[in-house]
């Protein structure tokens, strides 16, 4: 495996603590949150990130394209759905059955929702964005109640799809 550092952002709503490789950023974690041990800090590689995400934090459209990700260990219809995901537009919602549909497998949708769990990238990529074919917010990997932060963020009404 690559060698990973961590890089912290102080935000309004916590600190974020980045853990990037060579490849770019690995994983993301919401304030309160870490990883099972400690890496070596280092200054991000992507001086904009920060602002970026204190932008994205105050309800600004952000494009996060510029960002490399490291998907390494990704299984490939992971890989595929979270691609598939990351093209959801800002403010918009799609389900967890569309998501699968996007991903090329329509039965999936059980398995997008497992999928969705794994993604190491939150916000950069947008799982909250993915949303139960009854109009319910579904799970969410980060803690309680950012799924419903995020969307309210972007402006989506659950119950009311863009």
């Amino acid at each position: 495996m690559t060698e990973l550092y961590q890089a912290e952002i102080d935000t309004p709503k916590g600190v974020f603590l980045i853990l990037f490789s060579s490849a770019g950023i690995y994983e993301i974690f919401f304030p309160g949150s870490k990883p099972g041990r400690e890496y070596p800090a280092r200054e991000l590689p992507w001086p904009r990130l920060a602002d970026d995400l204190k932008r994205y934090l105050k309800g600004e459209k952000v494009n996060w394209t510029d960002y490399p990700l490291d998907r390494s260990g990704y299984r490939p219809f992971t890989s595929t759905l979270l691609e598939k995901v990351s093209e959801i537009p800002h403010g918009q919602l799609c389900t967890y059955r569309e998501a699968a549909e996007r991903a090329g497998s329509p039965l999936a949708w059980r398995a997008a929702g497992q999928a969705l769990k794994a993604n190491r990238h939150p916000i950069i990529v947008p799982c909250h964005r993915v949303i139960g074919s009854n109009n319910r917010i579904g799970g969410f990997s980060g803690p309680p109640g950012w799924k419903q932060l995020l969307l309210e963020l972007e402006g989506c009404k659950i119950g009311l799809r863009k």
